[in-house]
């Protein structure tokens, strides 16, 4: 099993609803857990850490290789094992916890946004609701097919490590082909601005069952 940092949620349901947080490239399951305190509380809060060691507390879910054009690349077998990987972790994770399963929302920033579409996307069986930050969708998803989950995703339109015309190419046209998806912009980089965290809080609340 993946290594987690885990709040469980206040309420007297039998199953929890739960938010996995997905972290990005480089980084590890304590980053985003950082949110957790602002999170329902009604939620069971599990972060998820990356397989990966890069270097002493940085962690990636797979591989990323430089392009001729600066841009990168990952393998696409490699991202298709960790998102068998994931979808595994959160199936023993809800069992383990006794979570409800119709209530799985994913949270993830970056390389853990794109895991995050794709889960969504190719795993919809498993997931309500998706919160994507500073990521695109990646191409192993295929998005040909509606949503059948809800949707918040933001990027800074000055972010330096995935620019804002990654996603306005991939995730914008869904945004505005389908009301489940909300795509936001901000004046911000690669990172998640206190704008972005309240309007994100708003529409968890928003959307809570």
């Amino acid at each position: 099993m993946l290594e987690y940092r885990i709040r469980k949620g206040e309420n007297s349901l039998v199953q929890s609803p739960v938010i996995f947080l997905i972290h990005g490239y480089g980084s590890n399951a304590d980053d985003l857990f950082s949110f957790a305190p602002f999170l329902p509380k009604s939620h069971t809060i599990i972060a998820i850490g990356a397989p990966l060691l890069l270097t002493e507390g940085s962690y990636a879910w797979y591989h990323l290789y430089p392009k001729e054009d600066g841009t990168l690349k990952a393998e696409l077998t490699e991202v298709q094992r960790v998102l068998e990987l994931i979808s595994k972790n959160i199936k023993l994770l809800i069992n383990k916890f006794n979570l409800n399963p119709l209530d799985v929302s994913v949270l993830g920033f970056s390389q853990g946004a794109m895991l995050s579409w794709a889960l969504a996307y190719n795993k919809s069986d498993m997931v309500r609701r998706v919160i994507a930050l500073s990521g695109l969708i990646h191409e192993i998803t295929d998005t040909s097919k509606p949503p059948k989950f809800i949707a918040y995703s933001a990027h800074g339109i000055t972010d330096m490590v995935i620019p804002v015309e990654m996603a306005r190419n991939s995730i914008l046209p869904l945004s505005r082909k389908y009301n489940e998806i909300e795509y936001h912009e901000f004046n911000d980089g690669h990172n998640v601005s206190q704008e972005n965290f309240s309007k994100m809080l708003i529409w968890i609340e928003k959307t809570n069952l």
